[in-house]
């Protein structure tokens, strides 16, 4: 028995050792062929490569400031900023320009720069109940209720409503191939420090943006008149399904109380701190502001920015470039097909440079693979272990069944009685008792 269970052993470890190689082996080879990749330098390096620039980007983590501007103004609190000018793509000062860092609800400008092109503002939508049970800030969608594509667009952009924008990104043909269009859109605008994972800009491993690419982001939002119509609503009324009606307000803390302002976006999570992209028009010169990881009440460093930009535009020296926006959509197209962007700029070198390059590919990547080993594996071993278990109790139980009646001693042979009981019986028989009277 001990050699039999020897050798099964030996068959379950081979069996393992097959299994694992197999899984492992889509993972291995590709590897082997492949030069190995550098090590990140630090925590703003994670995430997806971000591509070479054609606008040449300002330093990393870097301060720069044009000659003959002015001291920049005192007390700035937000770790990366930028401020340049919007119609000639002058970068004026920016700190950190290219550092990649949580961009928050920022996200949803590559969202609506993606969607609203595709969608007719009369358009209805109907709300599905993914849109309801999204996490983050939401306005109140009912599920089944449908609601005019101008009024999901003004919730998602003013009050940053996760329900809205899922609702809109259903409508054009789900996460998946809006998260995709998102990336090649971004590297057609060479927003290359971009990579979009969750349309709602909610916090998810690998979604990433800088000061810069936000900056090219509001940029063309403002650009867009499809989008830019919602940036300054400053509250709107949406329905209710029995007749009524509530009221969503803007998030931006510069509208209304900066002159000129434009929107564009604010954000806000836990990981991320506040978000900010912001434009204003004055005397003419429209300049765009972007902070990443600032204080809640990121209008400070806002304002502080956008009226240095204005004293010195013009004036300072540039110290780097935006790359010029695309030509404004038709509102109301066709909802363009997967990979593409803005005015119809087609996904093809920008796809595979972009959500290509990020994803690798479309099959399962290695993580994928390895999980799928582990879980055979841990299953194999459990069914094994199980299996062990049983054969152990069947052997145990055997052992001591022949313990048992090893040990076990006869029963002492039955004597013939001679006490009353047997003397009763007997003259009961002969009928000399009560019973043969």
């Amino acid at each position: 028995m001990a050699a039999v269970g020897v050798a099964g052993r030996v068959r379950l470890a081979r069996v393992l050792v097959t299994v694992v190689l197999a899984l492992l082996a889509p993972v291995v080879l590709p590897l082997a062929g492949e030069p190995a990749a550098a090590a990140p330098a630090g925590p703003a390096s994670a995430g997806p490569p971000r591509a070479e620039s054609p606008a040449g980007p300002v330093p990393p983590a870097a301060l720069a400031v044009g000659a003959g501007a002015t001291s920049l103004p005192g007390q700035l609190t937000s770790a990366g900023w930028l401020v340049a000018d919007a119609d000639t793509g002058q970068i004026l000062a920016a700190k950190g320009a290219d550092t990649r860092d949580l961009p928050a609800s920022t996200m949803k400008i590559l969202t609506a720069l993606v969607v609203l092109p595709g969608l007719a503002p009369d358009r209805r939508v109907t709300v599905g109940r993914d849109a309801v049970t999204v996490d983050g800030t939401k306005v109140g969608l009912v599920p089944g209720q449908s609601y005019l594509v101008r009024d999901l667009a003004t919730a998602m952009l003013i009050a940053s409503g996760n329900d809205a924008t899922v609702a809109l990104v259903d409508a054009v043909g789900g996460r998946d191939a809006v998260v995709a269009r998102m990336n090649a859109l971004a590297a057609s605008l060479g927003a290359t420090d971009t990579h979009a994972v969750d349309p709602t800009g909610l916090d998810a491993p690998g979604q990433l943006s800088s000061v810069r690419d936000l900056a090219i982001l509001g940029r063309a939002a403002i650009a867009q008149p499809v989008i830019s119509r919602y940036l300054t609503i400053p509250r709107a009324v949406l329905p209710t399904p029995n007749g009524g009606s509530f009221e969503i307000q803007n998030h931006n803390l510069l509208l209304g109380r900066y002159p000129g302002t434009l929107g564009v976006k604010n954000g806000y999570t836990v990981a991320a701190d506040a978000t900010y992209v912001g434009a204003a028009r004055r005397g003419g010169r429209t300049l765009v502001v972007a902070l990443l990881r600032a204080a809640p009440n990121y209008a400070a460093d806002a304002r502080a920015l956008l009226d240095w930009g204005f004293a010195n535009d013009g004036v300072a020296a540039p110290v780097g470039m935006l790359p010029a926006p695309p030509p404004a959509p038709t509102v109301g197209d066709e909802v363009p097909p997967t990979g593409a962007g803005i005015g119809g700029l087609a996904g093809g070198p920008a796809s595979a440079s972009g959500a290509g390059r990020h994803h690798g590919g479309s099959g399962p990547g290695w993580i994928t693979w390895l999980a799928l080993g582990a879980t055979v594996l841990a299953g194999l071993l459990t069914a094994a272990g199980h299996r062990r278990k049983r054969v152990r109790a069947r052997r145990d139980a055997q052992r001591a069944r022949a313990r048992h009646l090893a040990t076990a001693r006869p029963l002492p042979p039955q004597r013939r009685g001679t006490g009353p009981h047997r003397r009763r019986r007997q003259r009961d028989l002969s009928g000399s008792g009560p019973r043969g009277r």
